[in-house]
């Protein structure tokens, strides 16, 4: 078996569930008590066990339950959940590599930020692909990015709900199935196309569910960045940095898990293997969610890995080699 590090997985507490049902509750909140193997931490290493999962990146659950919540009232929550992915994983500490999540992107959260990194020791940062509707590249949030900058340490961007329309609560999950992705997709372009990556050279993104639908749209983002750069005359509204590096030099400091939610498609996983390249595809399998309590995926995502006609060097680099490198491990 291969050394495998699951670089996106998912972790709650009680705690700060507590404390943030007391700032902003919400079904999401309540929603997340329903499945006790989010803070079962010697069940998961039982999980870890079983599918010989070496190691595994943690992360606060629930990017849903901040949504409406007011910066200033939910601080001390976030101050506490990190605490808490803390001290879970000091339990642990050759199985879990913790990241501190940084709900909002302004004032004390880019404070805590750096105490997650300078103070809790954590590999990174979790934020989400809006902030209440605001986008990364929003002004207000070019500190928080030359913090990272100045921290040099990888960014997970979990994707967040956005009222793109109007829909009901009861559509809630379609909007979370196929808005997801897209909004992982729009926020990854943003940092590109601003120039925001291009200010900051030590910034490397982790895009979950393998970049949202980038890989996809690529010969597109391409196309219609080359065309606004030949004929500028002809779109004479477009919000583009002037870039100092080709394209592709930023898409290489993103990176992608394996965690793309298929039911035995391969087709997915080669399309993510093609635009990222052997040594930007991270194994991550965004347990616990998902088929069988969170276990399907990780039954299935190895054998999609296998099932590649790609070197076994290639291989051994999704399956821990990448994640090991980006964290310096």
């Amino acid at each position: 078996m291969p050394e495998i590090i699951d670089s996106y997985s998912h972790i709650g507490s009680e705690a700060v569930l507590d404390e943030f049902e007391k700032v902003n509750p919400s079904v999401e909140l309540s929603s997340l008590r329903n499945a006790p193997r989010l803070f079962a931490v010697d069940g998961r290493i039982d999980y870890l066990d079983r599918y010989g999962i070496d190691q595994q990146v943690i992360s606060l659950v629930g990017p849903n339950m901040w949504l409406g919540a007011d910066p200033e009232d939910s601080f001390e929550a976030a101050r506490l959940a990190n605490d808490e992915v803390r001290d879970i994983a000091d339990q642990y500490p050759d199985r879990f590599l913790p990241i501190g999540n940084i709900p909002f992107l302004t004032g004390e959260y880019v404070d805590e930020a750096r105490r997650c990194i300078e103070e809790l020791d954590f590999h990174g940062l979790q934020i989400f692909s809006n902030i209440n509707g605001r986008m990364l590249d929003d002004e207000a949030f070019e500190p928080f990015w030359e913090t990272v900058d100045d921290l040099d340490v990888p960014v997970w961007i979990h994707p967040q709900l956005h009222d793109w329309h109007d829909y009901d609560e009861g559509s809630t999950w379609i909007y979370k199935m196929m808005g997801w992705p897209f909004d992982t997709s729009i926020a990854v372009a943003r940092l590109v196309f601003s120039g925001i990556m291009d200010r900051y050279e030590n910034v490397e993104i982790v895009s979950h569910h393998l970049g949202g639908a980038i890989p996809y749209w690529i010969g597109r983002v391409r196309s219609w960045y080359q065309t606004r750069q030949e004929e500028p005359e002809l779109y004479t509204n477009p919000d583009l940095a002037d870039l100092s590096e080709p394209l592709d030099a930023y898409f290489d400091r993103i990176y992608g898990d394996t965690a793309v939610s298929s039911q035995g498609e391969s087709y997915p996983l080669r399309c993510g293997y093609e635009f990222f390249g052997k040594d930007n595809v991270l194994y991550g399998a965004d347990y616990p969610f998902g088929p069988e309590k969170g276990e399907y995926w990780t039954q299935t995502i190895p054998q999609a890995i296998e099932d590649l006609d790609i070197p076994e060097e290639h291989k051994r680099k999704i399956y821990s080699e990448n994640v090991k490198s980006l964290l310096d491990l």
